[in-house]
């Protein structure tokens, strides 16, 4: 492994962990709101209807930018499932953060 395959295996794992942040902290804000019963109208709903298309879509950009990285570098696997999982965990994050910052944002709403 070269050193920028370890600089991006480190930019992998860090972009996991910020999605795994992100996802605690909405499951954790919609289990408290739908406790309270301060949830918003069909979010019990939405919390299981949005998961589908958040993971088609992420495995979609993730099949396109391994395949795209593949073409670029053909002999280098590592890369393409890096690609693929930055886009993948890029996906699925831009998602929980605004799902974040809509639960938040109805907490303070007057």
């Amino acid at each position: 492994m070269s050193r920028s395959d370890i600089e991006a295996t480190q930019a992998a794992a860090a972009a996991l962990s910020l999605l795994w942040a992100e996802a605690t902290v909405v499951v954790a804000l919609r289990l408290w709101l739908l406790a309270c019963g301060m949830a918003p109208p069909r979010e019990q709903h939405r919390m299981f209807e949005e998961k589908p298309t958040a993971f088609s879509r992420a495995a979609f950009d993730a099949w396109a930018a391994a395949n795209e990285a593949a073409w670029r570098r053909p002999f280098d696997p590592i890369a393409a499932a890096l690609a693929g999982t930055a886009a993948w965990t890029g996906a699925l994050t831009r998602k929980a953060t605004s799902n974040r910052r809509r639960l938040v944002r109805g907490l303070f709403a007057d």
